[in-house]
């Protein structure tokens, strides 16, 4: 992609220059100026290198499905996984605005059709490859697990929305309401999508990681926790992690929860 598309992009020179310094290569996988991912790759060998390639984790970024969070949400775990030796695919998707609302099936089609582009990409050993999501993001990273063809090698789920009903229940997010803006409805209005939508109803299909701290006051802790117990009852076994920070410091690669996230996540390979 040229700088002029970049700025063409909104994108101004000073992301431009750290894209470059830090050798990301932003690949445009769709024809909307959302639809793009950073891809960053390990800049020495990496020991988890095999013949069919090297593993890569597609991430998430939460923000309860909201505009104006973006993708550099992950950057830094991203830098830390490719220094791990494990490349690490920062996506972006399509997220509601006032005045653009209901975009669910966007949002899951941009999900979706991120993850089928990984598979093309020379170097990436699609079967060993991950999905992580932090918060909404971990929503999207669970509902992945339940309906994608491809299945990822492990899904980890950082403080994830794991029962929309309950979350609009209990108003989280700055106006209580972000649920409702992100499907269009209200779950008394359209329960079927909002039960098609929720990783509660729809159990995981593939290895899950879901990962929570105890102190966070943005998504309770005690979500996850029924998660756990309600897959239990099902038969469908979910590894949990508690850890002692909050909601940020699980993405915080400075802090020592997510240390204890990566040393789980290297465990896998």
């Amino acid at each position: 992609m040229s700088e002029k598309q970049f700025y063409s992009q909104g994108i101004d020179p000073e992301s431009l220059l750290e894209l470059i310094i830090l050798s990301v290569d932003r690949i445009q996988w769709g024809a909307e100026h959302w639809q793009f991912a950073d891809l960053h790759m390990p800049d020495n060998p990496s020991p988890y290198q095999k013949d069919e390639g090297i593993p890569c984790v597609m991430l998430i970024h939460g923000g309860f499905w909201k505009r104006k969070y973006t993708l550099e949400l992950m950057t830094p775990i991203a830098e830390d996984l490719a220094e791990q030796g494990i490349a690490a695919w920062n996506i972006e998707f399509k997220r509601w605005e006032p005045g653009d609302e209901g975009v669910w099936v966007d949002t899951l089609s941009d999900v979706m059709r991120a993850w089928g582009h990984l598979s093309l990409i020379p170097g990436i050993d699609t079967v060993r490859s991950m999905i992580l999501g932090h918060s909404a993001g971990g929503h999207l990273a669970l509902l992945m697990s339940a309906v994608s063809e491809r299945k990822p090698w492990l899904v980890v789920a950082q403080s994830p929305i794991v029962d929309l009903i309950a979350a609009d229940h209990a108003k989280l997010s700055d106006e209580g309401d972000a649920v409702r803006k992100w499907i269009g409805s209200s779950p008394e209005q359209d329960i079927e999508t909002w039960r098609k939508l929720n990783p509660i109803d729809n159990p995981a299909k593939s290895s899950v990681l879901l990962i929570h701290g105890k102190n966070d006051a943005d998504v309770p802790w005690t979500q996850s926790e029924s998660y756990v117990r309600a897959m239990a009852a099902r038969g469908v076994p979910v590894q949990n992690l508690w850890l002692p920070g909050d909601h940020y410091s699980i993405i915080d690669v400075a802090s020592d929860d997510w240390l204890t996230q990566s040393d789980a996540i290297r465990d896998w390979l």
